[in-house]
């Protein structure tokens, strides 16, 4: 049983399904073992390479199977009560099929591994391992897909096994039991820490529940079981099965409820018989018939004749009669301590029915007793350094029973332990008076503020100390009396400075920033402010005269009739600008015309081009590894080097370069 009480239910690791389980296998088998054939192989190692991964995939699905098989219980090696308790909810038949196809599997896929490798030895070709190593992974995953049906109940179960409240089958036990809707719910929820739903229609509770309370400072645990019906065992469901696995199986104390005001919708007389068909397992444990609902029908205005039958039923089993109200709390206590006790008695006494135990103890305990050799008598010595050890020994105790309060100690537990009270060093005119309780009010005063006869003088000493530091501070915080002339003189010169600061600002360059804006806008400024704008308009026209571009005066004028300023015409970019260049050459070589550029403006041109291409590259080359292309991290290395993923960035950019230096050399021609 220790054994089975460390058994975790919870800890049971889910199940994979079939087709997850294949692509856990098959991508652990690519990944761990080698995967690249080179040329240069010869056909053995061709063969040791294929079988690797043979043996790799068997050995992953029997590691996974096995796994499986012993996550869960075995029902012939744990207690009677969890075994009766499968059968109940999942069917034990059900349960040991699906287990024992795992396990065929597990031997079917090691012999299809075992036949394969046997047929690689023997392989001519890479074609024909390669085929080989495809057909036995191939065979293994379909025993796999096979196994679906078995994957899917064992993770059912798992989960519900997982839900199931921890029961202790070993520890002391209190189980409720009786018909639907009497009140056991209500009970359990009163003297432990559980949380049961309660409500007013029967079968609320579906399953067990377990709550935890103490008594006599020990731990106990209480079971609430589902409602039982009154008829045949045959006939009972999956819940009420619950509820007959726990009174079969469980050495506890059995409280049967009955509700004697039958608002839970069963007479008394259908509650009497369903106690007599499960008297059976009421045989050989402490049993209490607990009467609910007093706070509806008090037990004496029960029918005499059932009343008398009750009493009869608790007389044949040797049960104890208790009347207790879930809603008035009445005779609650009383019932938990009564179902205790006799479960403490019970308990006892199983004991003490087993006087074989301490027999078998005995018998395992040798006495050894010498045989004398001869009849001369040898009587004991003890060695004289024995004894003059013993004497200062004794000379130590003596010592010590001089001061009684460090024996106390040392009795007590020693130094960290005992505390030697500091009331044994007060120096009083009667030693009686140390341990007395000292009053904190006397006559109405404060014991504590007449401990010291001095304490008026040093208070108005106190005081006296605290005016003196208060005028020091006080004449610490006045501000000094400064001269006027000196303020006068401190003026002038601040004056002075500000003056010299504006000076320095005056000399200062003015920068005069250049704002795009349009003609239209000038000449609606210059109207608000009543100054006549043609003139500007005028003078214009005459600067684009002079600067050669009286033919693009069309251009120039804005959909709404605007023409831009001189700032605004030259703000265009450098890239429109090459570009404009670009289309003006490539136009005049289609009409036949002369392309070639100055050569001052096309080195200037290379120049420009040649640094902009060596800051990308050089941009792209301190990337980190996470951020180059993916095909310059992926795939598997060999054992040659890696130069090529840090230099393939140079040798691009290296062509970028050659390609530019065509190209502008084509300009330049």
């Amino acid at each position: 049983c220790g054994e089975i009480m460390n058994y975790n239910f919870k800890g049971i690791k889910p199940v994979s399904d079939a087709n997850a389980l294949i692509d856990i296998v098959l991508s652990k088998t690519q990944r761990k073992t080698p995967t690249v054939i080179h040329p240069g192989y010869k056909i053995h190692r061709i063969r040791r390479f294929y079988m690797r991964k043979v043996k790799y995939g068997a050995d992953a699905i029997h590691e996974k199977l096995t796994e499986i098989l012993e996550g869960f219980p075995k029902l012939e090696d744990i207690h009677p009560f969890y075994g009766d308790l499968m059968n109940v909810l999942y069917d034990r038949d059900h349960f040991k099929i699906a287990l024992g196809h795992v396990s065929k599997a597990k031997t079917l896929v090691d012999s299809i591994a075992k036949d394969y490798v046997r047929m690689l030895k023997y392989a001519d070709s890479l074609y024909r391992c390669k085929m080989l190593k495809r057909a036995a992974l191939g065979r293994m995953c379909t025993v796999l897909k096979k196994l679906k049906a078995s994957f899917g109940y064992l993770e059912e179960v798992r989960k519900h096994l997982g839900r199931l409240p921890t029961i202790d089958p070993t520890t002391r036990t209190i189980i409720l039991t009786g018909f639907p809707n009497v009140g056991k719910s209500s009970f359990i929820n009163h003297i432990t820490n559980a949380n049961v739903e309660v409500q007013s229609y029967p079968f609320t509770t579906q399953s067990l529940y377990v709550g935890h309370t103490n008594y006599k400072f020990a731990p106990w645990q209480v079971i609430d079981t589902p409602g039982v019906l009154d008829h045949p065992l045959e006939e009972r469901n999956t819940i009420e099965m619950q509820a007959i696995t726990a009174l079969a199986h469980l050495n506890a104390a059995i409280l049967y409820l009955l509700d004697i005001s039958e608002t839970c919708g069963y007479y008394l007389d259908q509650q009497i018989s369903l106690y007599r068909s499960l008297k059976p397992l009421f045989v050989g444990k402490p049993l209490v018939l607990v009467l609910n609902k007093t706070d509806l029908k008090k037990w004496e205005e029960v029918d005499p004749k059932i009343k008398a039958e009750i009493e009869e039923l608790g007389k044949e089993q040797g049960a104890s009669l208790l009347a207790m109200s879930n809603v008035s709390g009445e005779g609650i206590d009383e019932v938990k301590a009564h179902a205790c006790e006799r479960l403490l008695e019970h308990r006892l006494s199983q004991k003490e029915r087993k006087p074989n135990k301490s027999k078998n103890i005995l018998n395992r305990i040798h006495i050894a007793k010498p045989a004398p050799r001869d009849t001369k008598s040898r009587p004991p010595t003890i060695p004289e350094g024995i004894r003059r050890k013993t004497r200062s020994m004794d000379v130590e105790d003596k010592k010590q029973d001089l001061n009684p309060i460090k024996k106390l100690q040392d009795e007590m537990g020693g130094a960290g332990v005992f505390t030697i009270p500091v009331e044994s060093h007060f120096d009083l005119e009667n030693e009686d008076w140390k341990f007395d309780a000292v009053p904190e009010i006397y006559n109405g005063k404060n014991v504590a503020d007449f401990y010291d006869h001095d304490i008026m003088e040093k208070l108005l000493a106190l005081e006296k100390q605290e005016e003196i530091l208060e005028q020091i501070h006080d004449e610490r915080e006045r501000p000094p009396e400064v001269d006027p002339e000196l303020i006068s003189a401190h003026e002038k010169v601040e004056g002075k400075k500000a003056i010299l600061k504006l000076k320095h600002k005056l000399k200062q360059p003015h920068k005069v920033f250049s704002k795009t804006r349009k003609l239209g806008d000038v000449e609606e400024h210059f109207n608000e402010r009543g100054f006549e704008a043609e003139s500007l308009k005028n003078l214009a026209k005459k600067r684009q005269t002079l600067l050669g571009k009286r033919n693009r005066d069309e251009e120039m004028v804005d959909s709404d009739g605007d023409m831009p300023m001189e700032d605004e015409m030259d703000a265009k970019p450098a890239k429109v600008k090459v570009r404009e260049k670009l289309e003006k050459m490539q136009m005049q070589r289609v009409q036949g015309q002369s392309t070639a550029l100055p050569q001052a403006e096309a080195t200037r041109l290379k120049d420009k081009i040649l640094k902009k291409m060596e800051k990308k590259v050089v941009r792209q080359g301190m990337k980190r590894n996470a951020e180059r292309p993916k095909h310059l991290n992926t795939g598997k290395m060999g054992l040659g080097t890696r130069n090529h993923r840090q230099i393939f960035l140079k040798i691009a950019s290296s062509h970028t370069i050659i390609v530019l230096n065509c190209y502008i050399c084509l300009l330049m021609e």
